[in-house]
């Protein structure tokens, strides 16, 4: 089980970015999949899917261990990324057009991921969290290599 740290606050604000990580890319996958047609595409984003739904659940039980809720996404901030997700594939809803609009958010997310890391690791984060949280960042670089 992981200890707890002189700051504990370092490892809750990484854990809550990457429970916010996890879940955004979650929804913006459930979203973009209804408008995938290519049989390969739609297998890679919902194998995706899935390993995303297990790294927010790891991440959740961290959360919950330090008595922290893991704060969910709004309907607001949900219908935000679904509504982006439609409009962008309604002008362009061919496969490379899907796949290019996903990896930029993935791109995004592991920037605002990486910097949390190392802002927290400087600060003193459990390794626990860190582990989990490079963990994410390779899996994420690997699926925009299309591995």
């Amino acid at each position: 089980m992981d200890r707890y740290h002189a700051n504990d606050a370092a490892t809750v604000e990484l854990l809550a970015e990457m429970y916010r990580n996890t879940t955004t890319e979650s929804e913006s996958l459930a979203a973009a999949v209804p408008e995938i047609r290519d049989r390969g595409l739609m297998t890679e984003m919902t194998a995706r899917l899935e390993r995303y739904a297990e790294f927010t659940d790891r991440t959740a039980k961290l959360l919950k261990r330090r008595a922290v809720k893991p704060r969910e996404p709004s309907a607001l901030q949900k219908a935000v990324t679904r509504g982006g997700i439609l409009v962008s594939t309604a002008a362009d809803p061919s496969s490379g057009r899907i796949a290019d609009m996903l990896a930029a958010g993935t791109r995004r997310g592991m920037d605002r991921l990486g910097d949390k890391l190392a802002e927290s690791e400087a600060r003193g984060c459990s390794p626990e969290a860190a582990a989990l949280c490079r963990d994410i960042l390779a899996f994420e670089e690997r699926s925009l290599r299309g591995e």
